[in-house]
């Protein structure tokens, strides 16, 4: 098992950086991992000097032991993503679900559409497979509260601390009545693709 984050390498500059070094660090000290800032930001260093420019998809991954690794790739461009909605099957740990971490078997499905939008058994709406849910309506901007029933991203906690972005919860009975009256919008919020328009197959 390991522990990463996925940051956006933009022209030589990783956005909410502080984000992605808080919460690795709080995962790591949770799961008894060694953490070692300065490596992080050692490759994070390395990573900006040797690509300047140009959009890239940076991973950072740490091991049971405090090994760090990292990648990267090109990051294409995609003006929207399309998406399905299916239950959450918790797994055994946790873990798996509230940190970010290689075994992701609750997130597998068949690529029909890019992304999947997870819910729990009492209809409670989650968060895509690959980053949070927000929904504009009315002129705000909502994402579901956390109960330690998802993984809490950086793009979606850099929103909520500039109050860009209300907590609130939506059953998935609801959001599908307001997205087929066409009362909401939906998007992708990570900090990778930061928003991203989304479209839906329900």
């Amino acid at each position: 098992m390991q522990l990463f984050e996925t940051m956006k390498l933009d022209n030589g500059t990783v956005n909410r950086l502080n984000y992605h070094i808080k919460r690795m660090r709080s995962a790591c000290e949770n799961l008894d991992i060694k953490f070692q800032q300065q490596t992080f930001e050692d490759i994070i260093k390395e990573v900006r000097s040797t690509y300047h420019y140009g959009t890239f998809r940076l991973k950072v991954l740490v091991d049971e032991q405090g090994q760090m690794e990292h990648v990267v790739a090109d990051l294409p461009s995609k003006s929207y993503f399309t998406a399905r909605l299916v239950q959450l099957k918790w797994p055994t740990n946790k873990d798996q679900v509230i940190y970010k971490t290689t075994h992701r078997d609750h997130l597998a499905h068949d690529h029909s559409t890019d992304l999947i939008l997870l819910y729990d058994a009492s209809g409670k709406l989650l968060e895509f497979d690959i980053g949070n849910v927000m929904i504009k309506e009315d002129d705000q901007y909502y994402t579901p509260e956390y109960n330690g029933d998802f993984l809490k991203g950086c793009m979606r906690e850099e929103l909520i601390e500039e109050g860009k972005l209300i907590e609130r919860d939506y059953s998935i009975d609801v959001f599908k009545d307001k997205l087929i009256r066409g009362e909401i919008e939906v998007f992708l919020i990570n900090s990778l693709r930061e928003v991203a328009e989304v479209r839906f197959y329900l």
